[in-house]
């Protein structure tokens, strides 16, 4: 993921959120795990997943967010990134109802 991108992605996490988001939620897996946090606040229920456990050289997470019947998924080679992406899908949903 470009640089650019991740900076979309916190930028997008700032608006659903505001001044809530963890700091460096984005690059930090334990500020992505605070995050999905705030989201379980929210009603959602957390699931992260290593999708090549069995690689010694290669990295795949994904990321599910799920409340109800809507299910919020991304995958991402940092973890981090993916909780962030997943927890975007999410937050917008709230924000459409």
């Amino acid at each position: 993921m470009s640089e650019s991108a991740v900076e979309n992605l916190e930028k997008q996490l700032k608006q659903l959120l505001g001044e809530s988001v963890p700091n460096q939620a984005v690059y930090n897996i334990n500020a992505a795990i605070d995050l999905a946090g705030i989201l379980e606040n929210k009603g959602f229920t957390f699931q992260l997943k290593d999708m090549c456990p069995k690689s010694m050289t290669e990295t795949n997470w994904r990321a599910t967010f799920s409340k109800q019947d809507a299910i919020f998924s991304a995958e991402n080679p940092q973890s981090s990134v993916a909780v962030c992406m997943a927890a975007v899908d999410a937050l917008r949903s709230l924000s459409t109802k």
